[in-house]
């Protein structure tokens, strides 16, 4: 299943849900507040400041979003926290929790925004509002034997195991809601399919989230023994966490640009025309996106299709505008093969060989060759294509170009994986609904 709504409309709805949510809480907030200590006031404090700070402490997971698992950890940590020392009982309501985690997060966001001259992204905010909401609630408002997690703390004298497990348990169910709410969105903003958008989201920040997890558990029990300065302190684990999966994701930013710098080596040598290999690769992961590729594989038909064209090099001669559609099949399979040797002598890149190698075996051999990987017959369809098209998309060269592929689907190309590039284009507008009836795919 996948989901039909755009992004910007997803966003927009969650956006609208999560002002609801602190409108809510606002009006029942009225008449409802009551006098605390000073204690408190100063755990409130802390916790806002902390979650507004926190926004800024950001980290890119690969193949995911940008993510700030402190302010998460802190925002969650004030929705379950249940008491002070000196057994004095917590007692703010969920509207307090949601409301000032809403103002907190939303400060903290448009210091971020305004320190890195990005614009805004009201729907992060709103996430956090919504994954706060239903902390709140479970922690506080649901009934467990006719009390809530918050009011039986008080009761359970010696056996504290169990609450550490029962927070850990409503930390656990609302990160959980936030996976899947990065998981709608990642589906509407890429038209993935949903099960897929929330296995990959799960697996990229699972270990990130269950560390979130417990930091939140650690902070909301510590707070009862140590007061409002337990809540930075236990942060800390967390922020040093954040430090090691940021430098590895530098890593992994930077064996990128090394294969956007490779692939640009046959732009500046004459040998394919400029922009060739990213727009290739940019069809090959929509069409892989939207075969239900998984995201790993995603990456390696990207960095695939980025150096498709490397074998040129070995070329005496270049082939005009690049485009290996316009020689021999044996020098498309000479290329190809000059290509997949020049990677094979690269350890990290040696995986992509066999995918480069295969794009130019035709798809009626695929039975006399053996398998032959989606990754490698979506690359022979996206390199056709955009040797068809070039850099302009007009809309008539489109059309010859699908005409021109559908006549040699099922001998040359996978028609599979050609009817997915029929809904990429459809869906970028580059194709009406009629001309994919007139292809008859």
């Amino acid at each position: 299943m996948r989901v039909q709504l755009s992004g910007e409309t997803v966003d927009r709805i969650l956006v609208t849900v999560a002002a609801l949510i602190v409108l809510g809480s606002l009006v029942l907030l009225v008449g409802t507040v009551q006098p605390v200590g000073s204690a408190a006031v100063a755990l409130h404090l802390m916790f806002l400041v902390t979650i507004a700070l926190s926004e800024n402490w950001r980290v890119r997971i690969p193949n995911s979003r940008e993510l700030a698992p402190l302010a998460v950890a802190s925002s969650v940590a004030f929705a379950v926290t249940a008491e002070l020392p000196q057994n004095v009982t917590v007692t703010h309501v969920p509207g307090l929790v949601i409301v000032g985690t809403a103002l907190a997060s939303f400060a903290g966001h448009a210091l971020y925004a305004r320190t890195a001259d990005l614009p805004m992204d009201l729907s992060l905010v709103a996430t956090r509002v919504i994954v706060v909401a239903l902390a709140a609630m479970l922690a506080r408002t649901v009934p467990y034997e006719g009390a809530t997690l918050v009011d039986r703390i008080d009761t359970v004298g010696d056996d504290r195991w169990w609450v550490a497990l029962a927070l850990f348990v409503v930390a656990g169910l609302a990160i959980g809601w936030q996976i899947l709410l990065m998981s709608v969105q990642r589906s509407a903003r890429t038209h993935a399919i949903l099960r897929r958008a929330f296995l990959e989201e799960a697996t990229a920040v699972g270990p990130l989230a269950a560390a979130t997890t417990s930091t939140a558990v650690v902070v909301a029990l510590a707070v009862g023994t140590l007061g409002p300065i337990a809540v930075p302190l236990f942060l800390i684990p967390l922020m040093l966490l954040n430090l090691a999966v940021a430098r590895q994701a530098g890593v992994r930013t930077a064996q990128r640009q090394t294969i956007f710098a490779l692939s640009r080596l046959t732009d500046l040598s004459g040998y394919t025309s400029p922009g060739h290999a990213a727009r290739v690769a940019d069809y090959s992961v929509a069409i892989g996106r939207d075969m239900g590729m998984s995201e790993r594989e995603l990456v390696d038909l990207q960095a695939a299709a980025l150096l498709h064209d490397l074998g040129q090099v070995s070329l005496r001669r270049p082939i005009p505008g690049g485009a290996t559609l316009l020689t021999s099949p044996l020098d498309q399979r000479r290329i190809a093969a000059a290509g997949a040797a020049i990677l094979s002598r690269t350890a990290e890149l040696s995986r992509l060989a066999t995918v480069v190698q295969d794009q130019a075996v035709a798809y009626r051999r695929t039975t006399d060759t053996g398998i032959v990987s989606l990754a490698s017959r979506t690359l022979k369809v996206a390199n056709a294509f955009d040797d068809l098209v070039g850099p302009d998309r007009e809309p008539e060269a489109v059309r010859r170009a699908t005409q021109r592929l559908r006549l040699s689907a099922g001998y040359e190309y996978d028609p599979l994986v050609f009817r997915s590039l029929c809904r990429v284009l459809q869906r970028e507008g580059l194709l009406s609904g009629r001309d994919v009836v007139r292809l008859d795919v």
